[in-house]
């Protein structure tokens, strides 16, 4: 499946009133369509990258053992620690300082617990990998935040790429921690569409202002772009090719 190139010169907001907000007691949940701004009836994704929850898990939270097929699952944390068991037998700590990504593939489980006395604050991200029942994994790998602040960290890309971890996709992740007042330049691609997302504080790019919970998508046309930080802010960068091939049998990235 193939999506048409996004409108030349164009800048699109996905505001926090788009999104899905569910809370659960201990678990609030942000879930936030991908291609609401694109103004498809048919699909609400972003070429590959389908599904973001944005949540928060308070202490003593267990998400018991479930499955996903054909989801590429990135488990983004910005606080907090979680305690990671899969089908396969292998458990992890991830925290802000480790990154996970499970190739869900033709079928996987696992569990999520928070570890400790912090609630965790996320971004479960899926993406539509490029054909459906590939073979399950999952990969962990170690940040240093002292790479993100004022620059640009990469965390995630394509097979192949020199990315730390991989999704089956062609689509690139990044993240920074601006400092209040600085700027830093937006990243491009060739051909590739950009989905910026304020996980806290507030930029300004080009003419449009964004805060937390707001994303912009921005098109491969758009190059000479500043993001400026009106204040302390992180964010999170995905670099699409929205005309690469992908599945949508995913759990929940389809």
């Amino acid at each position: 499946m193939t999506l048409e190139a996004m409108t030349k010169d164009t800048v699109k907001s996905v505001p926090p009133e788009t999104h899905l907000v569910r809370n659960h007691g201990p678990f609030q949940l942000r879930r936030i369509h991908t291609g609401v701004g694109l103004g498809r009836s048919d699909d609400a994704g972003f070429g590959g990258l389908g599904l973001i929850d944005h949540a928060r898990l308070q202490p003593g939270l267990v998400v018991r053992m479930h499955e996903h097929r054909n989801d590429e699952i990135i488990s983004y944390l910005r606080s907090g620690r979680m305690q990671h068991t899969d089908s396969a037998g292998r458990s992890e700590v991830i925290s802000p300082d480790r990154l996970m990504v499970m190739n869900a593939g033709a079928g996987f489980s696992h569990e999520q617990a928070v570890l400790g006395g912090d609630p965790i604050e996320m971004l479960q991200i899926f993406v539509r990998p490029e054909a459906a029942n590939m073979e399950p994994g999952v990969q962990v790998v170690s940040l240093d935040r002292t790479e993100s602040i004022d620059r640009w960290r990469f965390l995630a890309g394509p097979m192949g790429s020199a990315a730390p971890v991989f999704v089956r996709q062609a689509i690139y992740l990044y993240d920074t921690h601006l400092s209040a007042g600085a700027s830093i330049d937006l990243p491009a691609m060739p051909g590739f569409d950009r989905w910026l997302y304020v996980f806290r504080g507030a930029v300004s790019v080009g003419d449009q202002q964004a805060e937390t919970h707001t994303a912009l998508t921005i098109g491969a046309d758009e190059t000479a772009l500043d993001v400026a930080a009106i204040q302390e802010t992180d964010l999170v960068l995905f670099l699409v090719d929205r005309q690469a091939p992908f599945s949508r049998a995913g759990t929940m990235s389809g």
